[in-house]
């Protein structure tokens, strides 16, 4: 046997040390519907679903019918819904769940047919959530694969309109917001909707909102808020929101502006959502979540309805 020599050791110590401290990276979830095949064979291999607080997954199967009892989640005290169907399952979790759990979904099938069996993780991802999962126990058909091209298709268009966006109004907003922004518009303008009294406001924000206002104009609205701070707040910049009605519906929300990350003794502290909505879409009151980029402090308020 040959001896190793002693800077074969240390490379292979680093090396082994590299891949034992090797972080795993960010999932990606998928905006619109996550589409899985289960093979005949396992491969151990778990596929992980991104779910978030409040929010609801439905997964379909095809191909294949759920056992009666067949279904069990980790953790099922913190989901508020786990609803089964013959096909069908919808996973609601709590606002207890934080980024970072994760739990095991496993699921029996009917009939007894390779597999007989799938296993899922459920990983929470804060501002994330894939609303739509359709698992395949059979081959997917072609018009499957057609509609996935199509829908990556149409985000793909979609994030060149938004970054030709952003392009155009470089450090100046435009819409509701840049009207907001730079004071061309006030109370004395578009008329406003006072929500300060209204608005409900989750326990676990991380600062406290003392007023907000919402803003609507021919084919978009907006929802100023004006935080409070205390001398203890750390800078916090929204980076990411979401306007959430009853039924999963939701407007398409551009990306928050605010002047600079806020904290104590800062002068403006208005945050300012726009969205794209029609008249239609803005029946009922809504649910905004703001998050910072690391999805660890944010602030979600309730009952917010446009003028």
């Amino acid at each position: 046997m040959l001896a190793s020599s002693p800077a074969a050791l240390l490379a292979l110590a680093l090396l082994v040390g590299a891949t034992a401290t090797a972080q795993p990276q960010a999932l990606p979830c998928e905006t619109g519907t996550r589409r899985i095949e289960l093979t005949t064979e396992p491969t151990g291999d778990m596929a992980e679903l991104c779910i978030g607080p409040g929010l609801s997954t439905t997964l379909i199967f095809n191909g294949a019918e759920l056992l009666p009892g067949g279904v069990t989640v980790d953790g099922r005290e913190r989901f508020t819904m786990v609803e089964v169907g013959t096909t069908m399952l919808r996973l609601v979790p709590s606002e207890r769940v934080v980024p970072g759990d994760r739990f095991r979904l496993t699921v029996r099938f009917k009939d007894g047919a390779a597999p007989a069996s799938a296993a899922f993780w459920l990983g929470v991802y804060a501002g994330k959530v894939e609303p739509w999962v359709e698992v395949y126990r059979e081959r997917r058909t072609v018009e499957s694969y057609q509609q996935e091209v199509k829908e990556k298709d149409v985000q793909f268009h979609q994030c060149q309109k938004d970054n030709e966006r952003l392009l155009a109004e470089k450090e100046n907003p435009g819409g509701l917001t840049g009207l907001l922004a730079t004071g061309l518009m006030d109370d004395k303008g578009i008329p406003p909707k006072d929500l300060s009294q209204s608005i409900g406001k989750h326990p676990g924000n991380f600062v406290n909102v003392y007023q907000a206002y919402s803003y609507r104009s021919h084919r978009t609205v907006a929802v100023v808020l004006w935080l409070m701070a205390t001398l203890e707040t750390q800078p916090w910049r929204a980076v990411r929101a979401e306007l959430l009605a009853s039924g999963r519906r939701t407007l398409r929300v551009y990306p928050p502006w605010q002047r600079e990350p806020f904290r104590s003794g800062v002068e403006d502290r208005r945050v300012v959502i726009e969205a794209d909505a029609t008249e239609e879409e803005l029946r009922g009151s809504f649910t905004l979540k703001l998050w910072d980029a690391e999805g660890t402090r944010s602030v979600i308020v309730s009952g917010v309805t446009f003028p």
